[in-house]
């Protein structure tokens, strides 16, 4: 798969796809000109899929007082933060050098979708998502091979990088560690496991297993940032639903995704680092760029029937529908951070604080 270059009369984004274990820098030759154009973003589902119908409890439907109550300070991570929620500005990479004369603190962030799991691959016949063996899914060998091509073609773009951040799910550290070989053999490059920017809680596949088992299996990856060593923030939807009920879960709930978004920007805002690389995942990504945006936010979300759940003030505050980022007027940016992202494909934008 080939992706076109996306420019404007500054310099290209910074994209890279793998697939078919080929990796392509989208630049552009230079003075050349790609024309892009506005289309509304396809109503797709947490996964990427088209959404036909979505099946909810009548005894959550019915209203939250059926949920059990889970305090926020039992998951730690996607609380509203204090005080109103907080947009934060993102801008092409170009802007830099502009930015930081302007006096603003400027961070550079390498992101990536994780490679292809295992949950990933259609199996007739059955959800891969909810299937047990894909509880935390890891990458097949097909997206262990993606990840070796990013890892050749990004290392004169992610180089420079001070940290590396990962969601806590297999998938993600594996693609951390497989994509960026080299910071990851510079021990002075902190590899930090981070639940802000783990994928949306809703099926097996995005459940991670003990931290314990994770950190004996991943020992190059800080997992200080985790007080408990079970899953939390799975714990908390499950206490929330009925027993046997498989739809989704935070997802339902995209005001706390949200929320992590934005404890990850403000955490970032308090590290020294000033350029990092983060491993992620789909729907997050599709909810952190997407979220309170005027043209609805998130394309085609499910039902918000757990909105705020153990939030403060949930999605009945005033800030709820808060946007996490903008983008500085920048329509032709806006499109491309908001497009779906690929197993593993690599963006880089900047943050301005």
């Amino acid at each position: 798969r080939l992706s076109l270059p996306l420019t404007t009369n500054q310099q290209p984004f910074q994209r890279m796809t793998c697939a078919f274990s080929v990796a392509t820098l989208c630049a552009a030759a230079p003075g050349a000109t790609a024309v892009y154009t506005r289309r509304p973003f396809t109503a797709r589902s947490q996964r990427g899929r088209a959404i036909t119908s979505i099946g909810i409890p009548a005894t959550i439907a019915d209203g939250r007082s059926a949920m059990t109550t889970v305090s926020q300070d039992d998951t730690g991570v996607g609380a509203a933060p204090a005080g109103a929620r907080r947009t934060f500005s993102l801008y092409r990479p170009s802007r830099r050098d502009e930015l930081v004369a302007a006096g603003l603190d400027v961070r550079i962030i390498h992101m990536v979708r994780h490679a292809q799991g295992t949950h990933n691959v259609e199996v007739p016949g059955t959800c891969q998502y909810r299937h047990p063996k894909n509880h935390d899914a890891r990458l097949t060998a097909f997206g262990e091979q993606q990840c070796e091509a990013l890892a050749a073609k990004s290392a004169d773009v992610v180089g420079n990088s001070q940290m590396v951040v990962t969601s806590p799910l297999t998938r993600c550290v594996q693609t951390a560690l497989g994509s960026f070989p080299t910071l990851a053999a510079e021990l002075e490059v902190p590899f930090v496991a981070h639940e802000s920017v783990r994928e949306t809680v809703n099926f097996m596949c995005d459940s991670h297993r003990s931290v314990a088992i994770l950190a004996a299996e991943y020992p190059r990856v800080d997992w200080s940032h985790f007080p408990a060593d079970h899953d939390r923030i799975w714990a908390k939807y499950e206490a929330a639903v009925p027993e046997g009920y498989d739809g989704h879960r935070e997802s339902g709930d995209l005001v706390s995704v949200a929320d992590r978004g934005r404890a990850f920007f403000e955490w970032l805002s308090g590290r020294k680092e000033t350029e990092v690389a983060v491993s992620s995942h789909s729907a997050f990504q599709r909810c952190l760029f997407s979220f309170g945006q005027d043209d609805g936010g998130v394309p085609v979300a499910p039902p918000q029937f757990l909105s705020g759940f153990g939030a403060a003030g949930g999605d009945e505050a005033e800030d709820a529908n808060t946007r996490v980022v903008d983008y500085g007027e920048d329509e032709v940016f806006e499109v491309f951070m908001r497009g779906e992202w690929d197993n593993c494909e690599l963006r880089t934008f900047l943050v301005a604080y």
